[in-house]
């Protein structure tokens, strides 16, 4: 049982791996169209139910100080200090923890919807956040755009992402479910 946990996590962790090589790709795709997928953090939020809350923490941990290594300007100011991604990763899968016991029962529904609004308030604290240190609260005019069309997107995504996962999770033999109402042993 233990090594299935392992090995599952371990498939959680390159699953996001995966994604981390592929939103450069993605942002190249989509930017020209003014759209934006947040395709590690539709993943991370879809992962963070699957896992315990101290687990979800460390991968919140992980993720935002990989995307935060990645995105940060190498010259000049930055708007934002390192590690504000992972603040806003915690929260937002904090958030999405709420709901795991629905999620744990089979319930997939409400989880979908709060992925979507977890990404648009994730932009909207990183908005509140590059504003605060800019100390100019200037909304551009593509923000509102940008915001609910990505946080559609990530709605739109999340249930192949949750196949995924429910897929790994057969694979490794780790279960994520709950049989009969009664919450099985935590990720």
């Amino acid at each position: 049982m233990h090594l299935s946990r392992l090995v599952f996590t371990f498939s959680l962790i390159s699953l996001i791996g995966i994604a981390l090589m592929l939103d450069s790709f993605f942002a190249s795709f989509l930017s020209p169209l003014g759209v934006r997928i947040l395709l590690v953090h539709t993943i991370f939020l879809t992962c963070s139910l699957t896992v315990s809350f101290p687990m979800m923490l460390g991968l919140a941990f992980a993720v935002g100080f990989i995307w935060d290594s990645t995105q940060m300007a190498v010259t000049g100011v930055n708007d934002v200090g390192f590690g504000y991604s992972i603040f806003l990763l915690g929260l937002t899968g904090s958030l999405m923890q709420g709901v795991r016991p629905l999620f744990k029962r089979g319930r997939w529904e409400v989880p979908v919807v709060l992925v979507g609004v977890a990404t648009a308030l994730l932009m909207a604290m990183e908005w509140f956040f590059v504003s605060f240190g800019r100390a100019k609260f200037l909304v551009p005019e593509s923000f509102w755009k940008e915001l609910w069309v990505s946080a559609l997107l990530g709605m739109l995504a999340s249930p192949v992402f949750f196949y995924l996962i429910f897929k790994l999770s057969r694979l490794t033999g780790c279960p994520i479910l709950s049989i009969n109402g009664g919450l099985k042993n935590e990720v």
